[in-house]
């Protein structure tokens, strides 16, 4: 799937895959009369500003779609379409697309049946897949200018890139049933009902999960006039210990973890006969992409009452099997 429209990119590949925005949030310049800056200097000014959003977005929001990525398919010309949309990945940065993006489904299985990732499709011509569709990060080398050689480099070119944009790398893959990463603040999902409890290999509750159990059943074992009190004792302990146990570095995923996925093809049917490739798209599915709603969002359906994460509502006794 091509790459959205930017401004001219290198055409080398190696250039373009080389080119990275600098991320180091702990440190800008001191900036001083008479301060000789160099490539170094200017380039940790950018990774100070870049760095400290990525931190903000990856600590404070998390990874999802934010808004659009809208997927369509087209049965008659095998098209599918991606429209714009903005997300962010697990190291917090920007995955914006700017236009749509369409991919024909029969010329791409037709150049990529034969990836490691189908050696196990017997018959190429008449294959059924399940695909996802996903959002990677990437960059894009862009307005080629003269430049002067660096010192005792030979190798080095009259020309170099002034700029470097941001870009998304759509892909089609393989759909795979590995769980997804674990989500932040467990005891918090554990305590709302949306997590089950975790377990060791011998199937002992971990120490998180086993002192939040000793408190529910302590609480639970309480006269009813005292449990309200108690447990909004208790929910704001979960909450600072499910915060405290939630690490601030950033995840140390390969590139591939990292994409977004947007969208599930289930059942893909290949086929080529005598008028040639045939695509049946089965069942297309939104449902497997993360999302980040935007804040009015969130605080409508909470002022609304009807986020369903009513906290007073929730039946303890039914967390930890023997409550």
């Amino acid at each position: 799937m091509p790459d959205t429209a930017l401004p001219t990119c290198s055409t080398s590949p190696d250039a373009a895959c080389a080119a990275e925005l600098p991320d180091s949030p702990q440190c800008g310049l001191n900036y001083h009369f008479g301060m000789l800056l160099g490539v170094e200097d200017l380039r940790a000014e950018q990774g100070f500003h870049v760095g400290r959003l990525r931190r903000h977005q990856r600590l404070l929001h998390g990874a999802g779609v934010v808004v659009g990525y809208p997927v369509t398919f087209d049965a008659t010309s095998f098209d599918l379409k991606v429209g714009p949309g903005y997300a962010i990945d697990a190291l917090g940065r920007d995955l914006a697309l700017d236009a749509a993006q369409c991919v024909n489904l029969a010329k791409w299985w037709e150049k990529h049946q034969g990836d490691e990732a189908f050696d196990d499709v017997a018959n190429p011509e008449d294959a059924s897949l399940d695909l996802d569709l996903v959002a990677c990060y990437a960059t894009c080398l862009s307005r080629p200018v003269p430049a002067i050689a660096e010192p005792c480099n030979a190798d080095s070119g009259d020309i170099a890139y002034a700029r470097l944009c941001e870009t998304v790398r759509l892909a089609l893959v393989r759909a795979s049933d590995v769980p997804p990463a674990p989500q932040p603040l467990h005891l918090v999902r554990v305590w709302l009902g949306l997590e089950a409890p975790a377990t060791g290999s011998g199937g002992a509750l971990l120490s998180d999960d086993a002192w939040l159990k000793a408190q529910i059943d302590a609480l639970l074992a309480l006269p009813a006039t005292d449990q309200p009190a108690a447990r909004a004792t208790l929910a704001r302990e979960v909450w600072a210990r499910a915060v405290a146990a939630t690490p601030p570095a950033a995840p140390d995923l390969d590139a591939d973890a990292l994409c977004l996925p947007l969208a599930r093809l289930s059942g893909v049917h290949f086929g080529k006969d005598a008028g040639g490739w045939q695509v049946t798209p089965g069942a297309l599915t939104l449902g497997v992409r993360p999302l980040l709603l935007a804040s009015t969002t969130l605080q409508g359906l909470l002022l609304g009452g009807v986020s369903g994460l009513d906290a007073a509502g929730l039946d303890l006794s039914t967390l930890f099997p023997g409550s």
